[in-house]
């Protein structure tokens, strides 16, 4: 008996062409699985950030009923977050107080009075950062001085700026080599 028959199959039971697609289906399956598992789709837990944002000028009501909603979820491009508001302080602004706004799709600066009556927010934020290179939680990068947006599900502020960022250890509690931050 051979390898291949008269009629082209292997073993008298499979054709060439259908092996050969087995093959390219199975090294398909195996690429796609190698690279899930490779970028992190189930080995990489992130870094532990806990960060603070302050946005000027937000008005009383609109601060307590972010208070009243907290601890809250945030979320980017329609998807939750894995980093939550747990915290707000607020601190009355004073007469003669200016805020500096950003607006990203322009490219516009806007110095604008911030009225008394409003306040200014300094939200606490903890969350895990899956890439510690690009610091990226969502779509915001994560880097002191950058300006953020305090989006969650019941909320959203803009024109905030990040004040402070501190990166714990990895998410499953072990601490990066060389992590001097």
């Amino acid at each position: 008996m051979s390898i291949i028959d008269r009629k082209g199959k292997l073993f008298g039971k499979l054709n060439i062409i259908d092996l050969i697609a087995i093959v390219l289906i199975v090294a398909v399956i195996a690429l796609v699985g190698y690279k899930l598992v490779s970028s992190g789709g189930g080995s990489s837990t992130g870094q532990k950030v806990v960060y603070t944002v302050k946005v000027r000028g937000v008005e009383g009501e609109v601060y307590e009923s972010v208070k009243a909603q907290l601890p809250s979820q945030l979320m980017a491009a329609e998807q939750l977050l894995d980093a939550y508001v747990t915290d707000v302080q607020a601190t009355p602004v004073t007469e003669g107080t200016y805020t500096i706004k950003e607006n990203a799709d322009t490219g516009l600066t806007t110095l604008s009075h911030a009225y008394p009556g409003t306040y200014d927010l300094v939200f606490t934020i903890e969350g895990t950062v899956k890439d510690d290179l690009t610091s990226e939680l969502g779509t915001q990068e994560i880097r002191v001085g950058k300006t953020h947006i305090v989006k969650t599900t019941t909320f959203e502020l803009e024109n905030g700026i990040i004040l402070t960022c501190d990166r714990g250890g990895s998410a499953d509690g072990t601490t990066p080599a060389g992590d001097g931050q």
